[in-house]
């Protein structure tokens, strides 16, 4: 038979489902709602038969709860994916894609430059879908106006108007 949690007299002080109530997020809830499962009496097993969840994690719940207090019942940082770029990087990247811009003499720069520039500048290899949501994150858009070439003459095209035969 598994052994059984041991309840200090402050475990039985606190109303969990209060907390739950006002949790941060559905996982912190969860947890806590569990707690006060075990605070009604029911043991291990029925809470996590009741919550969907394995008995280690309701026993791992109890025990963060006993050294850390409720604070330990919220998400801990660290989980996930850490972020390509900070602000000051992303800062960096967008004055470099503005100065790419302006050195192009005609045209607009294409996803594939921003990925050449993010691999030659920043030593960072990405997908150009992942390129593209750099840039987005950045502030940076794509929605342009038709570019102009750069021997474009707005005097030659209106004179080619004023000839050109009517249909």
């Amino acid at each position: 038979m598994s052994r059984s949690c041991q309840f200090s007299e402050d475990f039985f002080s606190i109303d969990f489902q209060h907390a739950a109530r006002h949790a941060g997020s559905c996982r912190e809830c969860v947890r806590l709602l569990g707690l006060a499962f075990l605070q009604q009496g029911l043991s291990v097993s029925e809470v996590a038969q009741r919550l969907d969840v394995h008995t280690a994690a309701v026993k791992q719940w109890h025990s963060r709860f006993k050294h850390g207090g409720l604070e330990a019942m919220k998400d801990q940082p660290g989980k996930g994916r850490k972020p390509l770029f900070h602000d000051e990087t992303t800062e960096s990247f967008k004055t470099s894609i503005v100065e790419l811009q302006e050195q192009k003499s005609g045209g607009r720069i294409t996803g594939y430059d921003a990925q050449t520039l993010l691999q030659e500048k920043f030593q960072i290899t990405c997908s150009l879908s992942t390129t593209y949501k750099i840039m987005h994150s950045a502030g940076l858009s794509w929605i342009s106006g038709r570019s102009r070439h750069p021997q474009q003459r707005v005097e030659v095209q209106e004179a080619f108007k004023k000839n050109s035969p009517k249909t």
